[in-house]
């Protein structure tokens, strides 16, 4: 009798279930795929001959708990507009083939700015990374991850060699292969903290190395170029000759104001910790020399080759960007810079109308003193002492002065374009006119605050704000300042200045006007009824300028230009600040009415000005002056078709605007109520705004200084960023000029008129030996590269010995298919 077999007994494997392991391959494959990595998809490409990058893409991967970064390099390409044929196995591999065997005539140190150094190594322009944010030291696991990547690599026929990052980061230990129909290219990483006897020296390289290719025939003789790097320090002959900028002149008599604001560059301290001296044999077959374990015949004084690299510093301190460091830090502060002297309350910034109270010690004291124009005055002292005080004020402004020393120069014209010498450092920072007002007064206080702290910062400020306060009072324009309305293309402080003096030349003119009788041209505000008697008839003519030409109204009279108000002048934190306010008035028809009259005024204006100096006009005769081209000459004159547009605001401004010539029209520029804004926006701003007023001034004049030291501008373009984010970028890139420059003053200094990584002639060999005492120290890194082409392909092994031994390799098999 047959027993009866529970099926719930029976164990149940399902296979629909897909594991941890499938997820990882698949995702693999499905990111290759995206990338367009296959055989298949991937077309002919060339690299750029110029400007070469690298560029990357990166996806997270998590493989047992464990987080990777499969990423794809690649060097700038174009693809061959001639052709578009899909990349074919041997073409690909004849591409890698021929990057190894280039890649032999560099060393292993050199570097070609990729992310990782496989693509130096191994001479490649594209390649994948798969790394893991944890090291991946486990032996299995690495095992399983390779085996991971064949499968993937193999499912999606993929294009471009692809990478492992194992053991420790520091290691830099990678294992790499190719593979296609008929070959297999392994690219393999190995580091050892010990030397072993058999890798101390180039004959055990060579067995190495041989044993390695396991070729069943003879190979032919093994091709070897060679590098020994010795490292001399303390060169008496490459001494370091910068002198750092001191403070000592807070407490000098006779205080000269160029040693202020004299911007400081480079490092006091040397920033090279040493000179590498690199003996090269380029090129001989492995006969030619001898380097075994109980004989070499290696002479690095009879090196084919000698260079020199420099070893820098890590975390040099630049005193450029140092100085410039110390305003960013400002940018955190959000306190009142006048509580840093504590005359806040004193100033009255609660109320911008307050009066401020006037320093003792400043150009405006003296000036009115000398004119019997003295106040009386609080007593206030600030911690920069007179001595030194008064010679910055006159620097700032030299017209207070007679003596003509730092008078600004004649022509203050900012540069926007770049020149035709390639780009400028930091160009993209909107600042003011080289040695403006503003310039001066932003290195000056960069120096100060460098030299003596916040306060000595905040009390320039307030001297320099007292003297804008007396000059419009006085109505003296400032000097040092771009003539014309604000131009939004220099710096918030330099457009706040220039609109000051367009407020003061106003006022000039106004009070000129008023004791010249000429009563037409003065602008005044009145209120309706007011002198409503003294108004002219409204078919007489008032307020005109001249005749436009042969040009006559539709009525057949002859049409004048009429004198109109000059568009109020506006800087860009002002036009922000109207933009704003538009979109907030919403979308409804009232708040469609206010905003059209908001940006009408100046129109009406203008209309009412032609109406007062052409009575009985029409708005086409009007258009015919204002907008030519929405004009048409038919039928003695008509309305081009975008004024008959319905709720056109041309037609709606007209129908309101009245006849009242410009010298009694409400004024569009209230120069008085300007001004005053303009003051108290400067005195009531926050040490952060301050700093943000005197960093484009700060960092253009570094840039400056910069590049008259040798350093060169970079292609960076910056936009769509706040102010912030563009200092730290700017910062950032003076940071790395200073850097290069330093580099290139010790590259002068060591090297002389040579190039670094440049072969050295007789006379730089002697002059080195001679600095180095004669006799070279022992050696500090031995490399070894190694190559030869067998009847597979090229085969390259790369052997760096220092302390540890790193060897990486490349080596192509062909696949036996059965």
């Amino acid at each position: 009798m047959n027993e009866e077999i529970d099926e719930y007994d029976i164990y149940h494997q399902d296979f629909t279930t897909v594991s941890e392991w499938e997820v990882f391959v698949a995702r693999i494959e499905e990111v290759l795929i995206d990338w367009r990595l296959s055989k298949s998809t991937m077309v002919k490409h060339s690299v750029e001959n110029h400007a070469k990058k690298w560029f990357t893409k990166s996806e997270e991967i998590s493989y047992q708990g464990q987080k990777f970064t499969l990423s794809y390099n690649y060097m700038n390409c174009k693809s061959k507009p001639e052709s578009t044929e899909e990349s074919s196995d041997k073409s690909l591999l004849v591409e890698i083939q021929d990057g190894l065997w280039e890649a032999t005539t560099r060393f292993m140190d050199d570097s070609d700015e990729s992310p990782f150094p496989v693509s130096n190594w191994f001479g490649l322009k594209q390649y994948l990374m798969l790394y893991p944010n944890v090291a991946l030291v486990e032996g299995s696991l690495i095992k399983l991850v390779m085996s991971s990547l064949n499968i993937a690599f193999a499912n999606v026929d993929c294009g471009v060699p692809l990478f492992v990052k194992i053991r420790e980061h520091w290691q830099h230990t990678y294992l790499g292969f190719y593979e296609d129909n008929e070959y297999k290219i392994s690219f393999d990483t190995i580091h050892l903290k010990r030397i072993s006897n058999q890798c101390s020296h180039l004959t055990g390289l060579v067995g190495l190395f041989k044993s390695k290719i396991a070729s069943p025939v003879a190979l032919d003789a093994v091709v070897v170029s060679t590098k020994f790097s010795y490292e001399l320090k303390d060169l008496d002959a490459f001494a370091w000759g910068q002198q750092t900028q001191s403070n000592e002149f807070l407490s000098i008599d006779g205080f000269d104001v160029k040693k202020l604001i004299e911007l400081p560059f480079g490092c006091d301290k040397n920033p090279t910790k040493s000179v590498l001296l690199n003996a090269i044999w380029p090129k001989f077959r492995e006969c030619t020399i001898v380097e075994s374990s109980t004989f070499s015949d290696i002479d690095p004084l009879m090196a084919p080759t000698w260079t020199l690299t420099l070893k820098m510093r890590e975390n040099i301190n630049f005193q450029l960007s140092e100085l410039i460091g110390k305003v960013m830090e400002l940018l955190d502060n959000s306190y009142l810079l006048m509580d840093t002297l504590g005359l806040s309350k004193s100033l009255g910034l609660v109320n911008p109308l307050n009066k401020i109270t006037e320093a003792p010690i400043t150009i405006s004291k003296l000036v009115k003193a000398a004119m019997g124009h003295g106040r009386h005055t609080s007593e206030f002292k600030g911690p920069i002492s007179d001595e030194l005080l008064m010679p910055l004020l006159y620097y700032i402004f030299p017209d207070a002065v007679e003596d003509g020393t730092h008078i600004y120069p004649p022509d203050l014209k900012m540069e926007f374009k770049q020149d035709g010498n390639g780009s400028k450092l930091c160009s993209y920072v909107k600042s003011s006119p080289e040695d403006c007002l503003v310039w001066r007064l932003s290195v000056t206080a960069a120096k100060l605050h460098d030299a003596g702290g916040l306060s000595y910062l905040a009390h320039l400020w307030y001297e320099f704000i007292q003297e804008l306060q007396y000059r419009w009072e006085m109505q003296i324009p400032v000097p040092g300042i771009a003539e014309g309305t604000p131009n939004a293309r220099t710096c918030l402080l330099h457009q706040k200045l220039q609109l000051l003096n367009c407020c003061i030349k106003r006022t000039i003119e106004g009070n000129v006007n008023t004791t010249g009788h000429s009563s037409e041209e003065e602008f005044f505000d009145c209120s309706e009824g007011e002198g409503a008697e003294e108004q002219p008839p409204w078919d007489r003519p008032v307020g005109r300028l001249h005749r436009l030409g042969e040009a006559t109204l539709k009525n057949g009279a002859p049409l004048y230009v009429p004198r109109t108000q000059d568009p109020a002048p506006k800087t860009e934190d002002q036009l922000e600040e109207d933009a704003e306010l538009m979109v907030r008035l919403g979308d409804d028809a009232k708040a469609s009415e206010l905003r059209a009259r908001m940006m009408s005024a100046s129109l009406l204006s203008d209309m009412e000005a032609f109406k007062a100096a052409n009575p009985g006009a029409e708005l086409c005769d009007f258009v015919r002056w204002y907008s030519p081209r929405d004009w048409k000459s038919d039928d003695g004159g008509a309305l081009g078709e975008r004024m008959l547009l319905p709720g056109n605001p041309w037609v709606e401004a007209w129908n309101v605007a009245r006849p009242v010539p410009a010298s009694r029209q409400r004024r569009l520029f209230d120069e008085t109520r300007e001004a005053e804004q303009i003051l108290h926006f400067l005195r009531s701003r926050t040490v952060s705004g301050v700093a943000e007023l005197l960093l484009p001034a700060i960092i253009r004049a570094g840039a400056l200084r910069a590049t008259q030291e040798g350093a060169i501008g970079s292609s960076a373009s910056v936009g769509g960023v706040d102010a912030r984010r563009t200092f730290e970028i700017a910062v950032r890139e003076l940071y790395e000029a200073e850097k290069e420059a330093c580099r290139m003053l010790c590259r002068r200094k060591v090297l002389g008129g040579g190039e670094e990584g440049q072969a050295l002639d007789a006379a730089e060999r002697a002059r080195v030996l001679r600095a180095a005492g004669g006799v070279l120290p022992a050696v500090a890194r031995r490399e070894f590269t190694l190559r030869v082409r067998d009847a597979t392909a090229p085969q390259l092994m790369r052997a760096a010995l220092a302390d540890d031994i790193t060897i990486v390799g490349a080596f192509t098999e062909r696949i036996v298919c059965l």
